[in-house]
């Protein structure tokens, strides 16, 4: 596959570098508008620095890496060449954009969806993707089995792991998985400050409890698999009369549970007024 980057911010960068590893890759294109990004990148991956119009031209799968506040623009300048084509798929990672919106633009062209997060740098995203009908449905030109929705989610399991989900849920999807990061960092950074507090180094505070969020996320999924829920591995943690305990009631005195949830309404209203 020959993938064009429409774009050449830090995304980009993350997807591309995790691409840059797979077989099925065969080139890598980049532009940007004139931050000198896209020639950065292609030096490092060994791609090349093109315009839109030869990613558009030339590449079997163009990721518009763009602000959303830019996607139509860039939408209806690459549509003639992407038409004339055909055969060619437009993935979008434009936050806010909803399909409807690419489709005006872009005609009747496989277009995928993509919400990836911020741990696409190192290769630890949680993406969703959603496609219109001929990107989930056709077979795509240039793979030799699936369909172009299945060829964009082959990129993105590059660089983690991948959820296609109806497109009316990546409002929440986007505030559990695109929003949480930050909010995950602020976690850390509090308890981090607590253990300040006494006595530790700001550096032994993070690094310890950074490594217990660490080490805590996978243990929810690697349970998971065996239809544990985080709920019971809480009760595995809480002995009776203990610290654990002491300190999960007095958070929930404090709101963690009842903030978290306000988090999550916060970020899906903004998501619906920024459209």
């Amino acid at each position: 596959m020959r993938i064009g980057f429409v774009g050449s911010g830090s995304m980009a960068g993350a997807i591309a570098r995790g691409a840059a590893h797979s077989e099925a890759i065969d080139s890598l294109m980049f532009s940007d508008a004139g931050s000198g990004r896209a020639a950065a990148l292609a030096d490092e991956l060994g791609g090349q620095s093109a315009t839109n119009e030869r990613i558009a031209a030339e590449c079997d799968i163009v990721v518009l890496a763009v602000k959303p506040y830019a996607i139509r623009e860039v939408c209806t300048a690459l549509a003639p060449t992407i038409a004339e084509r055909g055969g060619v798929c437009v993935a979008s990672l434009a936050a806010g954009t909803p399909i409807d919106t690419l489709s005006a633009a872009l005609g009747d062209v496989p277009i995928v969806r993509v919400m990836p997060n911020v741990n696409a740098q190192i290769g630890q995203s949680m993406s969703a993707l959603c496609a219109n009908k001929t990107a989930s449905t056709t077979a795509a030109s240039f793979t030799t089995n699936g369909t172009y929705l299945d060829a964009v989610r082959a990129l993105m399991n590059a660089v983690g792991t991948t959820l296609v989900i109806d497109e009316d849920k990546f409002a929440v999807f986007s505030a559990l998985a695109g929003c949480s990061p930050a909010w995950v960092f602020q976690i850390i950074e509090a308890l981090a400050r607590a253990g300040v507090k006494y006595g530790l180094s700001k550096s032994q505070a993070t690094t310890i409890a950074a490594q217990a969020v660490a080490g805590s996320a996978s243990l929810v999924l690697d349970r998971a698999e065996d239809g544990i829920v985080p709920a019971q591995l809480i009760d595995q943690v809480c002995s009776p009369g203990g610290t654990t305990i002491a300190g999960l009631l007095a958070s929930e005195e404090a709101g963690l549970s009842n903030a978290l949830v306000a988090a999550v309404d916060a970020a899906v209203q903004r998501d619906g007024e920024l459209r």
